[in-house]
């Protein structure tokens, strides 16, 4: 009913008002991460009360507070602990709903020695030192509305992002734990961390996803930097969409920033600072200890399938399916080992079915097409990839893909469609240029043709698309005059 039954393992709770609006919200901390919950109830009054001994903060601990205010008298005590391995603020609250003032606070501090103002205004903090007359009263400091974060990122597998070497595609593959780190050219502390984030996705290939997003005005200083040292996983542009999921629709990046998130997309870390290669380490090695779910099977599988380990991998995904009967991702996999013990049929039943559980996982449609065009049933793998490109609209590869089976079902009309909108997403991409010059070439097109496999050369004189077409199209010019 109040939105806090968490399916977490909860190790501690402590209320603390880390806006500024006067009423407690929860800090939360569980085996799975932490979590801070906003109260959201409509104002009331309160009184927030600061004690400070002849020696201090700590000369105030264990006093007994007395508070009346509209007719109700209530009592706390100073403390710093409370619960389960919980700090608690050392600054008292005390609600006070519609009251405006309080009548009398009465302290009795340790060893028994009272004392008592009156009149004091409520909605405020306050301040009583023991031994002075009086006290001290200030507005709460608020966070500011504008800028503020959300309290966590809205990060999901279909997230996606304009990726340097051009294209779009996704920061991570479902079902893998991930780590994303925003950088930017220039920025001491992520050339500082460079070496250690590529040493790390080295450490942890195969086991745990990374990707670097880069915070550029210039896309050629990003591209740069990005190549000094090879970085070893994914790089992507800052899209708006990127960055409003990671920091909020008007939250400012913090550079470099590194986030982790487990296999199911849970936040598990946030580091709005340079990432230290152990504490980040130590982090991710505990990924292994956590219970094995269907996720965690399916990652072996993956695992397996990559070294070539099928029938392991085919034993780990019927494990995940005996856990999660409905999950597409085990499915897509189950497929994937299949056909690499040469079951086809079983693969691709094994494809739709992951298809049908869960027909937004861009890549089960793409590793359907892949299979279908293999067996040369071009019109059904056309349809896998077009699915498959409607999830990544703006994804050059799957556009490739897409073109080259559509030019094989006989459909030059929708080939010649995708390789135009795989240019203009990714201009840098020769192969691009080089399939789109090809098309044009077997249509009897040839001054587009010899257009795009002059872009192609530009881009990569090794192009082989534009190096084998451009000698034919050089001698029927020749044969022309």
């Amino acid at each position: 009913m109040l939105g806090l039954d968490f399916d977490d393992d909860g190790r501690a709770a402590a209320p603390v008002d880390f806006d500024g609006d006067g009423d407690l919200d929860l800090v939360i901390q569980s085996l799975q991460g932490l979590r801070l919950v906003e109260n959201t109830s409509p104002p009331a009054g309160f009184l927030r009360l600061r004690l400070e001994g002849r020696q201090g903060a700590a000369d105030a601990l264990n006093a007994l507070v007395r508070v009346e205010a509209g007719g109700v008298a209530q009592q706390d005590y100073a403390r710093l602990t409370d619960g389960f391995q919980t700090q608690v603020p050392f600054e008292l609250h005390f609600g006070l709903g519609a009251a405006k003032s309080i009548d009398r606070i009465e302290v009795t501090w340790p060893g028994g020695e009272k004392q008592a103002v009156t009149a004091v205004p409520a909605n405020r903090l306050v301040t009583i030192r023991r031994g002075k007359a009086g006290f001290d009263a200030e507005e709460l400091k608020r966070w500011p509305t504008r800028g503020r974060r959300p309290a966590r990122p809205a990060f999901t597998f279909g997230l996606a992002g304009p990726r340097l070497e051009g294209g779009e595609g996704p920061l991570a593959p479902k079902g893998q734990p991930v780590v994303v780190n925003v950088r930017a050219p220039g920025n001491a502390g992520s050339a500082a961390e460079a070496p250690r984030l590529a040493g790390l996705a080295k450490r942890y290939s195969g086991r745990i996803a990374f990707a670097g997003v880069w915070v550029a005005a210039d896309p050629e200083a990003a591209r740069a930097a990005a190549g000094a040292p090879d970085p070893g996983f994914p790089q992507f542009f800052a899209s708006p969409a990127v960055l409003s999921a990671l920091f909020g629709a008007d939250g400012t990046p913090d550079v470099p920033c590194t986030f982790v998130f487990d296999a199911r997309g849970a936040l598990r870390r946030a580091l709005r600072r340079e990432a230290g290669e152990e504490e980040l380490a130590a982090l991710l090695d505990s990924f292994s200890d956590e219970p094995a779910g269907a996720a965690e099977m399916v990652r072996r599988a993956s695992r397996s399938h990559q070294l070539g380990n099928d029938e392991e991998a085919t034993e780990w995904v019927r494990r995940a399916l005996a856990v999660d009967p409905e999950s597409g991702i085990a499915n897509n996999y189950l497929g994937l080992a299949l056909l690499a013990q040469s079951r086809p049929d079983e693969a691709v039943a094994c494809l739709r079915r992951s298809a049908d559980l869960d027909p937004e996982y861009w890549n089960t449609w793409f590793n359907l097409g892949v299979i279908l065009a293999a067996r040369k049933d071009f019109a059904a793998a056309l349809e896998a990839f077009r699915k498959a490109c409607d999830l990544r609209p703006k994804d050059a590869d799957l556009l490739l893909r897409a073109g080259a089976t559509a030019g094989m079902a006989g459909q030059p009309a929708a080939a010649l469609d995708a390789f135009e909108k795989a240019v203009r997403l990714a201009p840098r991409n020769a192969a691009a240029w080089g399939a789109k010059g090809e098309l044009h070439f077997l249509l009897g097109q040839v001054a587009p043709a010899k257009e795009c496999f002059e872009k192609a050369l530009a881009l990569d004189p090794r192009e082989p698309l534009a190096r084998t077409y451009q000698p034919r199209i050089e001698k029927l010019e020749k044969e022309r005059k």
